[in-house]
């Protein structure tokens, strides 16, 4: 990427400040954000471009230097903005991404928003968190607003059948279950965006009737919690956060209350797993609230979710109470259930539960081998599973937290077994998420694993993971 420009004659103090705050070299601060531009489908930077930077050179793109200020807020636990580290701001702004889907606008307002959202200029929706406050006020605003009535438009633009958003909804459900073998890969997310504007564009500009204009809105919903699972997946949680918010106006609009639940317990998921529980459980509430009057199914999907919360927050209790209704309810499967939960099955729930109860062990010392214990048993089968049916990103998500549970235990017998598997299916899938699991876990496991005797299974998911 050629990133860089001159920006003044003076070494950069600020960016040096910050970078001895988080400890890091130059080097280390390129190596943390080529993760971040990869998923966003931008061009990476040299690994020496921070000592550029570091003597008064800038980046050129905006996106670059935003993200140099979040990773380094993150690392030194210290608020950096783009302007305290390049002297300037940020063109398009960052603090107004949830604000602008505030309070009864119009449709046509709330779709020319998302639109400039996912046009790709609108570069710091990606990257720049939004405050916990501000998110959680516009999403509880957003499940507020009443839906609309989408009258027959006649727009400048083409006549959108029917069997169109047919072929729109054969395309999504296409893409979801890439998602399952592949992760939010950059060609997978950018797709997805793709998808998302274009549905967006239509109902701005199309000739539909009533009906065909409905539908079109429940698409544009779905594509934009895909496009939210695909940057959760990808590391990208402000991108994550804000396609979720734009799924639950979408669908809030539309009428569609299963998509809005499901947006939210996708919310409370991905805080649960950035260790908010707080925030996990505000949501979870949210999603059960929501799916009550909906198909047993979607209820199952946001009990899950609470259970997940629950987990999340050290509720051992809490999580069998939420785990053992979420079981119920999906025994009522129905013919009219929503195609986006198609993988909610016994066997995910078991692997959600798996993952759980392995969270839970930390937070219950007295409890932990039994939990870990149970935790393995449950997560075994899509482990072993989940790459032969369609579903390999689950199963290295949830093999990763079997090692979790064996790495618990201290059975270096299984850790190698799993640790092994785990290589073989690295390099199909491009999850950032599970990659970085995989860092983590391979950093707790090498010493047992060194002492032994099984350093090849260490050596196998080094290989797999510098060349995947």
């Amino acid at each position: 990427m050629a990133t860089d420009r001159i920006s003044s004659r003076q070494p950069n103090t600020a960016l040096a400040k910050a970078l001895a705050d988080a400890g890091w070299s130059a080097r280390d601060l390129a190596k943390a954000i080529n993760p971040r531009l990869n998923a966003m489908g931008l061009p990476e930077v040299s690994l020496t471009a921070g000592y550029k930077w570091l003597d008064g050179y800038a980046p050129r793109s905006t996106a670059v230097r935003d993200i140099v200020a979040v990773v380094l807020s993150t690392a030194a636990r210290s608020r950096y903005s783009t302007a305290q580290l390049w002297g300037r701001e940020t063109p398009t702004g960052h603090t107004s991404e949830t604000t602008e889907l505030l309070g009864p606008l119009p449709l046509q307002d709330i779709l020319r928003t998302a639109a400039q959202w996912t046009n790709g200029d609108h570069e710091p929706a990606l990257v720049h968190p939004a405050d916990e406050e501000r998110l959680t006020a516009a999403v509880w605003d957003a499940t507020r607003q009443a839906p609309v009535d989408p009258a027959p438009r006649r727009g400048h633009g083409d006549r959108v059948a029917p069997e169109y958003v047919d072929m729109l909804s054969e395309q999504l459900a296409a893409l979801r279950r890439l998602d399952d073998r592949t992760g939010g890969g950059t060609l997978s997310q950018r797709q997805a965006r793709i998808s998302l504007h274009e549905a967006l564009l239509l109902l701005h500009t199309g000739q539909y009737s009533a009906a065909t204009g409905n539908r079109l809105l429940q698409h544009a919903a779905g594509t934009a919690q895909l496009a939210g699972w695909m940057s959760f997946d990808a590391g990208l949680a402000p991108a994550a956060h804000r396609y979720q918010l734009l799924a639950i106006r979408i669908a809030r609009a539309a009428g569609e209350t299963a998509t809005v639940s499901n947006a939210l317990g996708m919310l409370a998921y991905q805080h649960a797993a950035a260790g908010s529980p707080p925030l996990a459980l505000r949501f979870a509430h949210a999603a059960v609230e929501h799916a009550a009057k909906t198909a047993p199914l979607v209820q199952a999907r946001a009990w899950g979710r609470l259970a997940t919360a629950h987990a999340s927050a050290g509720d051992l209790d809490g999580f069998r109470r939420a785990t053992d209704r979420t079981r119920k309810l999906i025994e009522l499967r129905r013919t009219d259930d929503p195609p986006s939960l198609y993988y909610l099955t016994p066997q995910q729930i078991d692997a959600e539960s798996g993952q759980a109860l392995v969270d839970l062990a930390a937070h219950t010392p007295g409890r932990r081998s039994l939990l870990l214990r149970e935790a393995a048993e449950l997560l075994a089968p899509i482990a072993a599973q989940g790459p032969d049916s369609g579903y390999r990103r689950s199963g290295i998500l949830h093999g990763i937290h079997l090692v979790r549970a064996s790495i618990g235990t201290r059975d270096t017998e299984i850790t190698a077994h799993w640790v092994n598997a785990l290589a073989h299916h690295v390099p199909h899938v491009q999850s950032i998420r599970c990659r970085t699991l995989l860092t983590t876990v391979r950093t707790r496991a090498g010493k047992q694993l060194r002492a032994a005797g099984h350093s090849d299974a260490l050596a196998a998911l080094n290989t797999a993971l510098s060349t995947a």
